[in-house]
């Protein structure tokens, strides 16, 4: 098991717990810690990195990154897509991140404030694959922050502070630092509120995969466009929706989920009688989906 350690209190402690669980359970355990460069600390947190990892007789690797500051989707989706693409690289079963409660309620607010659908909603999952044979790990997903920084300081454990964190240009910082307060006063509980919305959610977006396998009659390989024809748009589009997550590589990035309007659009584009000898097709920029005897292709560009 692999530990992405960032230097902060929530890797840091999660490191130690698995650091103490290593005899008992005969871990393998490894960390990394992604260099993104992005702050003038970053050697510094590179540093502690090792400093914390050899007292504890745990290999680290310190993967240095570059991330597009300018990048369409923003700085922080570009980090983010660096820091997993040096995950992708790591020689383990298990990538044990330390997102916890407070992250997921965030998360889950901001999907729905964004108006996602049901799979953004439904927030992160305790494990998800990133490729054949690593899986993304997180433990801490129904532990307060509080009750890891309560561990953090009855074990003596020491951290760095990323001074970005304080920014409130960023979403993320902007709901931690000032809505997620305000909404403890009114709602305690709105940590497991959330979380049960993203269970919901996620529960409502499973049995909706399943009704789009049975729509186009998928067998794991083929997608039989003609049995979509004669269905109404709102099947259709939760179909291609479906679809195009099965047909993309496990754990890449390189499809964005299309908007619900782009997906109308498409569905409109690949399912509706004509003669068989017309061409269809839709897609991206990226990609084009095509129609061909009546079985659905994903082709890149």
């Amino acid at each position: 098991m692999c530990v992405g350690l960032s230097g902060g209190l929530d890797s840091v402690a999660l490191l130690r717990v698995l650091a103490g669980l290593r005899e008992k359970f005969a871990l393998e355990l490894s960390a990394i810690h992604v260099h993104h460069g992005l702050s003038p600390n970053a050697d510094a947190w590179g540093a502690f990195c090792k400093t914390i990892c050899a007292a504890h007789s745990v290999p680290l690797v310190v993967a240095r990154v570059t991330v597009d500051r300018a990048a369409a989707g923003g700085i922080e989706a570009a980090a983010r897509a660096q820091r997993y693409a040096a995950f992708d690289d790591v020689d383990a079963d298990y990538v044990a991140l330390a997102q916890h409660a407070d992250d997921q309620a965030e998360t889950v607010l901001h999907q729905i404030l964004r108006g996602t659908g049901l799979k953004g909603m439904a927030g992160m999952g305790e494990t998800r694959p990133l490729r054949e044979g690593l899986s993304v790990l997180r433990p801490l997903l129904s532990v307060a922050r509080a009750d890891i920084e309560a561990y953090a300081n009855a074990q003596g454990l020491t951290w760095i502070e990323d001074e970005s964190n304080a920014d409130l240009h960023y979403t993320r910082n902007f709901l931690r630092h000032e809505v997620m307060p305000k909404l403890a006063e009114r709602f305690p509980h709105y940590r497991e509120s959330l979380a049960r919305t993203g269970r919901h959610a996620a529960e409502a977006d499973e049995m909706l995969s399943t009704l789009a396998a049975i729509d186009l009659k998928w067998d794991g390989k083929t997608a039989v466009a003609e049995a979509l024809d004669k269905l109404p748009r709102a099947r259709q589009v939760n179909a291609l929706y479906h679809w195009l997550q099965w047909v993309r590589p496990v754990g890449s990035s390189e499809l964005a989920v299309p908007s619900h309007a782009q997906l109308g659009a498409w569905a409109q584009q690949l399912f509706r009688p004509v003669p068989t000898d017309k061409p269809h097709q839709a897609g991206g920029h990226d990609f084009i989906i095509r129609r061909r005897k009546n079985v659905l292709f994903l082709e890149w560009k």
